[in-house]
């Protein structure tokens, strides 16, 4: 029965205001995580395991540092994965800072 009743207060505000309903949901959303921090951090977690986002952008959704963020997922222990680099891609490029 809530749901019909704010369904029903959408659609007036929608047709009576011009309010964006999608604007207005986003917007609820983020105040729901701003009052949920830990919401808003698993969330982040959870699309960087899935390898929906990238880790710096799992940091700014989680609204902490690219480090913090590390500490975060070793806390929950979820190892990252990096490749390592071909080493004689590394070796010309030190040849080259070093000239």
């Amino acid at each position: 029965m809530k749901n019909k009743i704010i369904s029903d207060v959408l659609e007036i505000l929608k047709k009576e205001k011009k309010i964006n309903i999608d604007k207005m949901r986003a917007d609820a959303l983020r105040l729901y995580f701003n009052l949920n921090p830990d919401l808003k951090t698993s969330g982040a977690v959870s699309l960087y395991r899935k390898g929906k986002i990238s880790l710096s952008r799992a940091a700014e959704l989680a609204g902490v540092s690219v480090p913090e963020f590390k500490e975060i997922l070793a806390s929950k222990g979820i190892m990252r994965i990096t490749r390592a680099k071909n080493t004689k891609d590394m070796d010309r490029k030190i040849k080259k800072i070093l000239v």
